[in-house]
């Protein structure tokens, strides 16, 4: 199960056999990131060329490309690069669940430009709050939050954002108000938190955990179905009986459309064996994500539920992009 989402044989291996050489492109593949080194989409990605390569027996090397907005050059690459299986994107919840719900007129169209490979991995995000504000778990919080409409402030890492989100979830299930102050980041928005400058945000596992370890911020609730490995005694908002409240960040890879069906196939068959791998689970448990694996199809039923999911969070927020 993906995000709440049930995907029919989501263990099954499809059967490729043995990787015939004719079936794959002669060439270095390229593994496009709309990102800097270092972030989560990027060592996701790295993990998936590493898996791919050893899989196929050839290179495979990650690319990367300016972040934010300017993701939109680097999909439009790809979306027009030629679509033999040399060229892949690296695709996430904000730049395909969200970013195309933004616009006024979207920038491309996730499901005919792009063929899905697999989602590769998930990472919750968190609610947390600063150690010092006046409530220890989600009940109480929620009922300070209403006692003091338009008081508080939800830090974020931008408008938009997934973080940003998540936010408006929260206020349309209990009709919360609160003030959204939107940082330029992640980190930002933990220093701000940290400051007291605002008093609680969504965030990522690595963007805070250190500062949760020593006990400076506190995690009220995972917004994910199921606890994480992390945050074992920390409860999901699905315990605390929130509707619809798995708002996992997904990683995958996607190829441009008219890619060979054969390619994809190997592709996600390397990526689904090396996910399984227990190295790459803990691996990927240090950056507080957890491991999935799917095949193409159950991505684009994954994608189209994500899709249909932020939509009416996104008009609800008001935030169009021209």
């Amino acid at each position: 199960m993906i995000g709440g989402v049930v995907l029919a044989g989501a263990i099954a291996v499809v059967v490729v056999g043995v990787t015939n050489a004719q079936e794959l492109p002669n060439c270095s593949v390229k593994i496009v990131v709309s990102g800097p080194p270092g972030g989560t989409p990027d060592l996701i990605a790295r993990l998936g060329a590493e898996k791919i390569s050893a899989g196929i027996g050839r290179p495979v090397v990650v690319e990367n490309r300016a972040g934010g907005l300017g993701a939109i050059t680097s999909i439009d690459a790809v979306k027009a690069a030629e679509p033999n299986g040399c060229t892949l994107f690296a695709a996430n919840a904000s730049l395909f669940s969200i970013m195309p719900t933004l616009y006024k007129k979207p920038p491309f169209d996730a499901a005919n430009d792009f063929i899905p490979v697999s989602v590769v991995a998930r990472s919750p995000n968190v609610l947390v709050i600063n150690a010092k504000f006046p409530a220890t778990n989600w009940q109480e919080m929620i009922a300070l939050l209403k006692a003091n409409p338009g008081k508080y402030l939800l830090g974020s890492g931008g408008i938009g954002t997934p973080m940003h989100l998540y936010g408006q979830l929260l206020k349309a299930q209990f009709g919360l108000e609160y003030t959204h102050v939107p940082y330029r980041g992640s980190a930002p928005a933990i220093l701000g938190l940290l400051a007291d400058q605002v008093q609680f945000v969504f965030e990522q596992i690595p963007s805070f955990l250190s500062h949760a370890q020593v006990g400076t911020l506190r995690a009220i609730a995972v917004a994910s179905d199921t606890r994480s490995a992390l945050l074992p005694d920390v409860p999901t908002l699905t315990e605390l009986g929130i509707k619809d409240a798995d708002a996992a960040s997904w990683f995958g890879l996607v190829a441009p459309r008219g890619t060979p069906s054969r390619t994809i196939e190997i592709y996600a068959k390397h990526l689904r064996e090396g996910v399984r791998d227990p190295l790459v689970i803990e691996r990927l448990k240090i950056i507080g994500a957890e491991s999935v694996g799917t095949t193409p199809d159950e991505m684009v039923i994954y994608m189209a539920s994500q899709l249909r999911k932020w939509t009416p969070l996104v008009k609800a927020s008001g935030i169009v992009v021209e």
